[in-house]
């Protein structure tokens, strides 16, 4: 089983993403980049880099040391990012992030074919190891965005005190 480490800062989102890895997926979550020598023993890096930049900035000497790990990286952000390292080892996606769209680059970062990313059927002339571009071009698959609340606004009843 392959291990994936996820950084992401907020304890719901964390939960979301380990959700939609499992069970193809061993997933250890950290809220911020480790130092180099915690992620010898991962296959592949998940950097919610819309997130971390929302909460502790995304510094340039931190995508300088994920620059320099030896791992495929997932890159998960709202904008077309210019501090987005530009590498073989990288795939981004776009938030919202879907299911689908984060298994198939998952997939993507380790090789495997597309069937155990979720995707039904694949045609014999595919290669083995799809383009890594081909996420960074996914638009987001519409109804299949990880929800993590629905807000309801309840109105409160008012009790009539004056009855008789």
């Amino acid at each position: 089983m392959s291990k994936i480490l996820v950084i992401q800062p907020h304890k719901m989102l964390q939960h979301a993403i380990a959700l939609s890895l499992f069970p193809q997926y061993q997933a250890r979550m950290a809220s911020s980049i480790p130092e180099s020598s915690e992620i010898k023993d991962v296959d592949a890096v998940i950097v919610d880099a819309a997130s971390l930049r929302e909460t502790h900035g995304l510094s340039a000497q931190a995508i300088r040391l994920l620059q320099g790990w030896n791992v495929p990286i997932i890159w998960i952000d709202s904008v077309d990012s210019s501090a987005m390292p530009i590498d073989d080892n990288f795939v981004a996606v776009r938030t919202p992030i879907a299911k689908k769209s984060l298994q198939s680059a998952v997939a993507q970062c380790l090789g495997e074919s597309p069937k155990r990313a979720g995707k039904r059927t694949r045609t014999t002339d595919q290669e083995d190891r799809p383009s890594r571009n081909a996420a960074a071009s996914e638009e987001p698959i519409k109804g299949e965005v990880i929800e993590l609340v629905d807000v309801v606004e309840e109105v409160p009843k008012i009790q009539d005190t004056n009855a008789s």
